[in-house]
């Protein structure tokens, strides 16, 4: 069967990272659109924060996406760029609000489009620890060496990252030293995607959604890239009518023209329990 052709059928696309996360595009990215997708050489993403926390995050999650991908596509040359971001929220308790976005930029279109998800990270929290066998028990739980381990610890005032462990014997003896030294230890899964393969799979997730957006025209302009673009909130409730805080339907929308259509959701009543007149 002949995939048909789209506006991005031949056309290599810069995914700003340094982490691997190229290969997560590539398979939809070359079956929904014949495009291809490669990091660009000597990228440094660390610049803009770590998730590990060495480096401090000053932008938001979509300004630091925006700028990773703006320095992809000035590194490779190219009008194409694409860039994701996590963020991982209550990072110190048994429950991890994780949110990633995907941001795609085109500059000879003058898209820029973002797919993006909130979810529980199914990774717990980091804790402080007293022993190095604790490093060892707490990693062995996770999964590692596939879902990597970081080990924090303070010296002189400033928060040190130690990270890429590949033996529960190194981590161990590393946290055993930490500990010896009077520093107090953290230990925390690693949430970069190439050690966290659930973060991995939420980035594969959102490149396909984010292909098969680039691969929808828009139905007036016929420009690519036509999806979600707002939600209307307002469903009513079951008991009473008035409408709630529930969504309502989905609105999608073009980056080029102001045509919009509105798609609704599948439930036409919410529950009482959503409704500020009966549950006030």
């Amino acid at each position: 069967m002949t995939r048909a052709l789209t506006h991005y059928t031949g056309r290599n696309i810069t995914f700003a990272t340094m982490h691997g996360k190229e290969q997560l595009a590539r398979g939809a990215f070359r079956r929904i659109l014949g495009a291809t997708v490669a990091a660009p050489p000597g990228l440094d993403t660390d610049q803009f924060g770590t998730l590990a926390g060495d480096i401090p995050r000053i932008l938001t999650p979509r300004d630091a996406a925006h700028a990773k991908a703006r320095l992809g596509m000035q590194i490779a040359r190219s009008p194409y760029g694409l860039a994701s971001e996590g963020s991982f929220s209550g990072s110190s308790g048994p429950l991890v609000e994780q949110r990633e976005i995907l941001l795609f930029i085109d500059d000879d279109l003058g898209l820029e489009l973002i797919e993006g998800t909130l979810t529980t990270s199914p990774l717990p929290g980091g804790c402080t620890i007293t022993t190095p066998v604790r490093a060892r028990e707490f990693a062995r739980a996770l999964g590692f060496p596939s879902q990597g381990v970081v080990l924090h610890s303070a010296q002189d005032g400033h928060m040190i990252a130690h990270k890429d462990f590949t033996q529960l014997d190194e981590l161990q003896a590393t946290a055993e030293a930490l500990l010896a030294s009077g520093s107090a230890v953290i230990v925390q899964p690693d949430y970069r995607a190439h050690r966290a393969p659930s973060r991995a799979d939420i980035i594969r997730t959102l490149c396909n959604q984010m292909a098969k957006r680039l691969a929808t025209e828009c139905p007036n302009c016929h420009a690519p890239g036509f999806g979600r673009v707002d939600v209307e909130h307002g469903l009513p409730c079951s008991d009473c009518g008035a409408a709630t805080q529930v969504i309502a339907a989905d609105l999608h929308g073009c980056c080029e023209c102001s045509h919009r259509t509105r798609i609704p959701r599948t439930h036409l009543r919410a529950e009482p329990a959503w409704c500020d007149y009966c549950n006030p």
